[in-house]
């Protein structure tokens, strides 16, 4: 819950860097987003060929990535259970992995994707070269891994602003939140983890 002294220890950390970062008093509020306090300056340049969805969602995670580039941190959910020797993982549609991409959760090491099955309007499965080894509940997040493990591919550091067309075969750019409240029900899934890195942002 977003209580008094959450709303306190919020002032604090946004008074503490106001100094390099843009505030967005005057931006446009999402359906997502309750407030939009500040951004990163000038907005971020994202690479579309990577992105396996048609729209990049309001409250969706982005970070650097090795190279200093800012890159779309890429989540799922699960939209029903998953046993510890599924070699499959069914999902909610809307997501961004690709065949190629390593997926993990807050509980589970990486595997590796193989394929993906999007024939279903329903769900998209997600075809794995392994079995994922652990057994997962419906609805648990998902996120890109660095390979078998469980460091993020991509660490966030703030939320895209608005809901985007991704385009194809070019750059996407978007306003990127900082500092901001949000409605969780309303935006991708955020693993716990990112949770720890997203200090501006606060879930109601």
């Amino acid at each position: 819950r977003f209580t008094i002294f959450h709303f306190s220890l919020f002032i604090f950390h946004f008074s503490l860097i106001m100094f390099s970062i843009s505030f967005s008093s005057d931006a446009p509020i999402t359906g997502a987003f309750s407030h939009l306090l500040a951004d990163i300056p000038g907005g971020v340049t994202l690479s579309s060929e990577v992105l396996g969805g048609a729209y990049l969602k309001a409250g969706t995670p982005i970070g650097k990535d090795t190279a200093g580039r800012y890159a779309v941190c890429k989540t799922a959910q699960l939209s029903a259970q998953a046993t510890s020797a599924a070699t499959s993982l069914q999902v909610r549609k809307g997501h961004h992995f690709l065949p190629g991409d390593y997926i993990a959760s807050d509980s589970s090491n990486g595997k590796k994707i193989k394929s993906i099955d999007k024939s279903n309007p329903a769900y998209d499965l997600l075809v794995l070269q392994e079995a994922i080894s652990v057994e997962l509940s419906k609805n648990t997040p998902l996120f890109a891994s660095k390979g078998e493990d469980k460091i993020p591919k991509v660490t966030p550091s703030a939320l895209v602003s608005a809901t985007l067309i991704v385009p194809q075969r070019s750059n996407l750019f978007c306003a990127a939140t900082l500092i901001g409240v949000v409605r969780e029900e309303l935006i991708p899934p955020i693993p716990e983890s990112f949770k720890e890195h997203l200090r501006g942002i606060f879930f109601i």
